[in-house]
């Protein structure tokens, strides 16, 4: 790891009057969550391929909730890890600090983090695909885990509150985060290969003179513009900075 540049990033965070956080799937496999698009991410597997399609649940709910069985419980055992904690961590030690993730997970929420923008949705909660009823997707748990499809008493679906392929994308949370992308001085791009749009232009938003920086595994198609890129262990990355500025 690059000690200059962690250096210099600490003290950007530290100089910065608005922070804003763009998370992907990198922050979470370092809390054993798998990413979708890698070697051995979730599609990866044949048979995941339509599991985040809504056509394909429509038609076949099943498709979703076999995969659903494995998924959840491992979504729900799992805890922040130490780059979600950093970013609570510098709210807590008053910087202005804006997540935004591609995430369905709810670990910036658990590690503390307010406000956060999910412009996948998440997984918290499910709505009936008939009548619109909402409930928390951990009381669906039992009969998803018994192989079910989980109803509603009205005799609908149920579907968790994610954004499928073929929905659009949660209005408030995405007009949100342009506006904070708006206001920004920091931008950190974490763990997002900037690839899946359109949340992949979110960082476009941001001012003329805001510093954009990126630390991901592997290199993004917005490396080039950044003000500063490291292709390093997230979490040792994060911890590092905060141990230099706190």
């Amino acid at each position: 790891m690059d000690t200059a540049l962690i250096q210099k990033l600490a003290e950007w965070v530290a100089s910065a009057e608005s922070i804003v956080a763009l998370t992907g799937a990198g922050i979470s496999t370092a809390s054993g969550i798998p990413d979708f698009r890698s070697a051995s991410g979730i599609y990866s597997n044949e048979r995941n391929v339509n599991v985040f399609d809504l056509n394909a649940f429509r038609c076949d709910p099943s498709i979703f909730y076999t995969f659903a069985r494995e998924f959840y419980p491992q979504v729900r055992d799992a805890h922040p890890n130490a780059a979600h904690c950093a970013l609570a961590d510098w709210q807590r030690w008053g910087k202005d600090v804006t997540v935004i993730t591609q995430n369905v997970d709810d670990y910036h929420q658990r590690a503390g983090s307010a406000p956060v923008y999910s412009v996948h949705g998440n997984h918290i909660h499910s709505s009936c695909q008939s009548c619109g009823a909402r409930t928390e997707t951990e009381r669906l748990f039992p009969a998803i885990e018994r192989g079910d499809i989980p109803h509603c008493v009205c005799g609908g679906v149920f579907k968790p509150d994610i954004t499928f392929f073929g929905e659009m994308l949660p209005e408030v949370d995405w007009n949100a985060s342009v506006r904070a992308m708006g206001l920004a001085d920091l931008v950190l791009v974490l763990g997002s290969s900037l690839t899946v749009y359109p949340a992949a232009s979110l960082p476009d938003y941001r001012p003329l003179d805001a510093r954009l920086v990126i630390i991901n595994h592997d290199p993004t198609p917005l490396d080039r513009k950044a003000h500063l890129v490291l292709h390093d262990d997230l979490c040792e990355a994060m911890s590092a900075i905060s141990n230099l500025w706190a």
